[in-house]
């Protein structure tokens, strides 16, 4: 609150201790790893194809629509 000649008025300082100045906070946080298996290689994924029996149209003989003769030489 100014005072009366309009100066400025501060109350008198309080002096802290060190001990009251300091402060500690814990947080407490669990924590987990998580482990995730490698990606399948290419050559894992290829047996796993064949193993599936998903390719085996190839060996129908109906498949074999062209011949040596069929299309532009390259």
């Amino acid at each position: 609150m100014p005072a009366a000649n309009n100066q400025l008025s501060f109350p008198d300082p309080v002096l802290l201790s060190d001990d009251e100045l300091r402060t500690e906070t814990i947080y407490v946080r669990t924590s987990s790893t998580i482990i995730h298996p490698p990606d399948a290689t290419t050559q894992d994924q290829m047996n796993i194809v064949e193993a599936s029996g998903s390719l085996e149209f190839w060996n129908d003989s109906s498949e074999d629509v062209y011949g040596e003769n069929d299309g532009d030489a390259v």
